[in-house]
């Protein structure tokens, strides 16, 4: 009888020692891969349109087409400028990026509302390129009477950016190793 005992214990202290290495494993990918940049504390969100929801008629072509505010908080600490870029994955042939605005402010924690769709910045930020070569925001405007999902994605990167031209390869590129963290906001349009 004793023997199942110390059997049971051995199996027992083996489980917890595998369990721990597992988790302390998973921790240091965490600290150091493409998982970190999950920070549950750092969020954005959209004027006017709560994540999951309908973006409202002003913000897209059935509308006037307005430029929508964006709001962020805990940006990490180490954070030295905001990357938005907006685009819709659903569009016919490639994802459409709608807008794309760098170097913003992390203390700033929004780009207010009433921005010039196509002017040189949109609050403390750079404007980009979209999909149609133009600067500054497009209004979704999806054909075929589709829903499609309008992905507002937020970088906070450990530095200034420096792309040239502005258009979404070239920001990427210049992303690319100084992402801290990132937060997401999805919204749905269809005609």
């Amino acid at each position: 009888m004793k023997i199942f005992h110390y059997i049971f214990l051995l199996i027992l202290v083996s489980g917890v020692l595998v369990s721990g290495c597992i988790q302390a494993s998973e921790s240091q990918k965490g600290q150091s891969g493409a998982d970190s940049l999950s920070n549950k504390s750092f969020v954005v969100s959209v004027s006017s349109a709560i994540n999951g929801s309908t973006l409202p008629t002003r913000y897209t072509c059935m509308g006037p087409g307005q430029v929508p505010s964006i709001f962020w908080k805990n940006a990490p600490t180490e954070t030295k400028s905001i990357v938005l870029i907006m685009d819709d994955p659903d569009a016919r042939d490639n994802v459409f990026t709608h807008w794309i605005v760098y170097n913003l402010n992390p203390g700033d924690e929004a780009i207010p509302p009433n921005q010039v769709p196509a002017a040189d910045r949109a609050g403390s930020g750079y404007q980009g390129v979209n999909s149609l070569g133009s600067k500054g925001y497009y209004p979704p405007c999806p054909t075929g009477g589709q829903t499609h999902r309008y992905i507002f994605t937020l970088y906070a990167l450990d530095s200034v950016i420096k792309p040239n031209p502005a258009d979404r390869s070239h920001v990427d590129a210049a992303m690319e190793g100084h992402v801290l963290a990132k937060a997401r906001s999805i919204t749905f349009f269809g005609q």
